[in-house]
């Protein structure tokens, strides 16, 4: 098929986009710009202020148990509850927790805040893909997934670019290094504020889900534990890695924030770019086989970022791998929320948020320690260990159930 068909016949699809799809997306990215931003910034915030990295790991890996404590809950929550009232609570509370933590240079508080901020962020993300399938029909439906990962990987191109040149702009007005890192920080959360405007136009779904029983599971418990298991297992090579490397970029190669954030600006858009071809390759090739392929291509470059010390090769394959890895993860989802029965969507989500995030935030806090025992190399080898036996995974678990 020529590009110029692939092309129209990604127009069409997107044009079967609901209301209020497109309304959840636009808010979805607003918050991705201030997340973004405050991801690149926060790290390098906190390690100004004098926090080494196993009290960085230590916030972040606090920061996801406070998503996970509440995900089934927010899941049974998600599935009671209309998910406009949902968003339009969560983004306010989810704004206090980002600015405590951007202002109050005391450590128990930072790691107190993180907690309510993760708890809070759990539930637009469990309730998005229940409010996919709510919304859409199966013909544009893997494309409603792409675009909402798509928008929110470019909304990181922007953060990444304006967090990281917002600290050096405050610097020109003569504050210190802390406090441009400070205002940047606070400033970006204007962004988030943003997304209350489209989430109160949201309109009440036309094939909404019955209310069923607060705690019944009718899909299989092996099938949700199928489907969850190497969403766990990628949680844990990710968190031993991923989170640090902002500080990986600063340390090595001593690059300032603002071309930190350009880097992280470009691994967005590649990103981008990869995860809207995921859909075409996903019809062609089958989801799993999608999501198999791209995580074991991309396992080589993971380990040379461990090993150069060439910051042109590092750059390389710092967004080369970016892009393999996170280009198939919305079929993941997609395919988990058609594998279950509908009343189970909001809880299937809830258990891949589990999964990724409880591994992230324990691997997180290990790899921090690891970082300052070992340097780099050792968490970025037992990532890659971890990603590809995630792909084993999902090719024994899945593959033929797909060809069925």
């Amino acid at each position: 098929m020529r590009f110029s068909e692939h092309i129209k016949r990604y127009i069409l699809h997107l044009r079967l986009f609901s209301e209020n799809a497109r309304l959840f997306l636009i808010g979805s990215f607003f918050i991705g710009i201030g997340f973004s931003g405050f991801y690149l910034l926060f790290n390098l915030y906190l390690k100004e202020l004098g926090f080494g990295e196993s009290l960085i790991g230590n916030i972040l890996s606090l920061t996801t148990i406070g998503s996970v404590v509440v995900t089934i809950p927010a899941a049974l929550i998600v599935r009671q509850l209309e998910i406009k009232k949902i968003l339009i609570l969560s983004t306010p509370l989810l704004i206090a927790g980002y600015f405590i933590q951007a202002t109050v240079p005391i450590y128990k508080y930072i790691l107190l805040s993180g907690i309510f901020r993760g708890a809070v962020a759990t539930f637009p993300w469990v309730a998005a893909a229940p409010f996919f399938m709510q919304n859409s029909t199966p013909k544009e439906r893997p494309y409603i997934f792409s675009m909402n990962f798509a928008l929110m990987l470019a909304a990181g191109v922007i953060g990444s670019v304006v967090g990281g040149y917002l600290p050096e702009i405050f610097l020109r007005i003569d504050v210190s290094m802390v406090s441009g890192y400070r205002w940047g920080l606070v400033t970006l959360l204007f962004f988030v504020a943003l997304a209350i405007f489209p989430y109160l136009l949201l309109k009440k779904p036309q094939q909404a889900v019955e209310k069923t029983s607060f705690f019944k599971i009718s899909s299989s418990k092996l099938l949700l534990f199928k489907l969850s298991f190497p969403s766990l297992v990628v949680g844990l090579g990710a968190g031993l890695s991923i989170p640090f490397l902002n500080l990986y970029f600063r340390d090595r190669f001593s690059l300032p924030p603002g071309t930190i954030g350009i880097l992280f600006g470009c691994s967005q858009f590649l990103m981008v770019t990869g995860v809207l071809a995921s859909p075409p390759l996903a019809q062609r090739y089958g989801k799993i086989k999608t999501v198999v392929m791209t995580q074991i291509i991309s396992v080589p470059f993971l380990f040379i970022l461990g090993i150069t010390h060439n910051l042109y090769l590092a750059i390389i394959s710092f967004l080369v791998r970016a892009a393999l890895m996170n280009m198939a993860q919305p079929m993941v989802t997609n395919f988990a929320m058609e594998m279950v029965k509908e009343e189970d969507h909001s809880i299937t989500n809830g258990l891949l948020t589990i999964a990724w995030t409880a591994a992230w935030g324990v691997s997180a806090n290990f790899g921090g320690r690891l970082i300052e025992k070992y340097s780099y190399l050792l968490p970025f080898v037992i990532t890659l260990i971890l990603y590809i036996f995630s792909s084993l995974l999902y090719s024994v678990f899945f593959l033929r159930t797909e060809k069925k």
